[in-house]
């Protein structure tokens, strides 16, 4: 039986399609059959936008285009020959590569490649081996039951348990329930809370020696397949210059209001938003209502990749990544927003460390422990323009907001005027709680004295 392949084996095809070998020189090569080669290929190439767009040639109709511009007598012009004539014109039919389509069926090492304005693929094997890596971990962490069935569940298996039956008497008592699932996946139902009893409810809950845990991820392996670090490093080194966003979310206090953070790398500029739930689907409506405030164009600029952790309300890629275009007459079709998601891996916070510095200037304003029930999106983004406003050592004595509009123009003004973010002269800058007002400042200040374990009536009791 032939073995599985390695990195060595990705790095040597990597090599030989940079060489333009075709799948069956390749597969000779390694001793494999070509049709393994060519899946191997199709199923882990990463698209490529570098050089796409520099020249008309992109639409498929440049070739047959008979449109024209311009007025009155003067002899009028082809249009296509107007600098990225395509953004405007209704007619534009992208066009693709048919190279693509045939053997090697990517772009390495294509003479083309630097002049090429159409979309690319490429093979890398950094991230074809994480994509084979994280796909492996999927096929063997099990797949979760719905909600439905877990309910089923939990109105048989709960009573029975608290009656002192062992899960593998209940399990063998409802095998029409249980079918499919083993003992074992059900004891990590029980200690992962999906049920209303324990593991401190278990007949052996005494003798039962728990077991080494790993690092674990709140997302499923199934949502990083194809979007941790090692393939971000691969996407970002196929498509140079693409501009990264860091999402994250700060906590008030346990069970109330929460901030959805974005933090824009090139600018350092941060974005928050006031949100009640700490949910997937919450996370999924603010990157539609960024969607709405930018455009499609400026949207996909400035959120080309996202980088977030593994918490559960960033659990579903797929909706951040795509969009309903039609949702009142065809609410299920999506179509791809033209960005990607990636995830840090578990417990490295340090691998978004902007988003994280933005937030250590948030906390000036907004301490650690506050509560945000009593405050409105208006007063978060009072906060966002003083945090935005302030200036950085490492953007030269510049503020995010001003390095920001300079690189996005006036596109980038008024995205952030329709979020409510503007400019503070430099000498009114506030990174105090007290920017929220004198009760807000007192709620801090209490929040910090019960940090420390002082009472606020004993900072105000009057001095014998």
């Amino acid at each position: 039986m032939a073995k599985h392949m390695n990195e060595n084996d990705r790095c040597r095809i990597e090599l030989l399609l940079g060489l333009r070998w075709t799948v069956a020189q390749i597969a000779r090569d390694r001793g494999r059959p070509d049709s393994t080669i060519q899946r191997e290929i199709l199923n882990r190439r990463v698209a490529s936008s570098r050089g796409y767009g520099c020249s008309n040639r992109v639409c498929a109709n440049y070739d047959t285009c008979a449109r024209t511009r311009g007025y009155g007598p003067a002899p009028k012009r082809s249009f296509r020959t107007t600098p990225k004539c395509y953004t405007v014109c209704p007619e534009f039919r992208e066009a693709s590569c048919p190279k693509l389509a045939s053997s090697p069926y990517v772009c390495n090492g294509c003479e083309r490649f630097h002049n090429c304005p159409l979309r690319k693929r490429l093979y890398v094997a950094r991230s074809a081996q994480a994509n084979y890596s994280g796909t492996l971990s999927e096929s063997r962490s099990g797949v979760r039951p719905d909600d439905a069935r877990v309910e089923r569940m939990n109105r048989v298996l709960s009573p029975c348990i608290l009656r002192r039956q062992s899960v593998r008497h209940v399990m063998a008592s409802n095998p029409g329930l249980f079918r499919g699932i083993a003992e074992r996946t059900v004891y990590s139902y029980i200690e992962a809370g999906l049920f209303d009893v324990n593991a401190s409810d278990l007949p052996e809950a005494g003798r039962r020696k728990p077991g080494r845990r790993r690092a674990e991820t709140k997302t499923s392996a199934r949502c990083r397949v194809g979007r941790t670090m090692k393939e971000l490093y691969a996407y970002r080194e196929a498509n140079p210059g693409l501009s990264v966003v860091e999402m994250d979310t700060v906590v008030g206090q346990t069970g109330g209001k929460i901030l959805y953070t974005f933090n824009f790398n090139d600018s350092g500029l941060v974005l928050a938003f006031l949100r009640d739930a700490r949910t997937s689907q919450t996370t999924t409506r603010i990157v539609n209502m960024l969607w709405e405030a930018a455009g499609p164009d400026l949207f996909r600029e400035l959120f080309a990749v996202v980088v977030t952790d593994n918490g559960t309300e960033f659990s579903d890629p797929w909706a951040i990544e795509s969009y309903r275009p039609d949702p009142e007459h065809n609410p299920t079709k999506l179509l791809p927003r033209g960005i990607r998601l990636f995830y840090c891996d578990a417990y490295c916070s340090s691998q978004k460390p902007h988003v994280e510095r933005s937030h250590r200037e948030m906390r000036r304003v907004l301490e650690h422990g506050t509560s945000f029930n009593a405050l409105r999106q208006e007063d978060i983004s009072l906060v966002v323009s003083h945090v935005d406003s302030y200036t950085r050592a490492w953007l030269g004595g510049r503020t995010p907001y001003d390095v920001f509009v300079e690189l996005h123009g006036e596109r980038g003004r008024a995205f952030l005027d329709r979020l409510g973010v503007r400019r503070i002269p430099g000498n009114q800058v506030t990174l105090d709680p007290m920017l929220l007002g004198a009760k807000f400042k007192r709620h801090a200040d209490k929040v910090i004295m019960d940090k420390y374990g002082v009472k606020m009536s004993d900072t105000t009791a009057p001095q014998k």
